[in-house]
């Protein structure tokens, strides 16, 4: 048994296909899984990247360079919202980007900042 299906295309010139289709064995139906999938940028951050980001945090917040540690989070290191903003005003400065506010506002980290605008430069 074989099915024959037909269709025109319009062009300059009209066409007209066939295609011959054989049945084939009949599949089993199977519930489909779907499931939430985060999808993130992995682009590891030069050390020279984190060293200046780590400066730039140091330098905007008044703290020791050394307590500027690659995982410390910007609220651990006394960082208000304000502070936040101010920071990633002069990350873009210093490298010549733009954050969108979306991606900045998830922004936690020293490394994350590092990485972000690394995926950028």
């Amino acid at each position: 048994m074989s099915a024959i299906f037909t269709t025109s295309m319009s062009a300059k010139a009209s066409a007209k296909v066939q295609f011959r289709a054989r049945p084939t064995k009949a599949f089993a139906a199977r519930p489909v899984q779907c499931s939430a999938v985060k999808f993130s940028v992995n682009a590891a951050a030069s050390q020279d990247t984190l060293d200046k980001v780590r400066g730039i945090i140091s330098e905007q917040l008044g703290t020791e360079l050394d307590a500027v540690a690659a995982d410390a989070k910007f609220v651990d290191l006394g960082a208000d919202s304000l502070d936040t903003v101010e920071i990633m005003m002069a990350l873009e400065e210093q490298f010549e980007i733009t954050l969108d506010e979306e991606g900045a506002e998830k922004i936690a980290t020293v490394q994350e900042a590092a990485d972000m605008i690394q995926a950028q430069i």
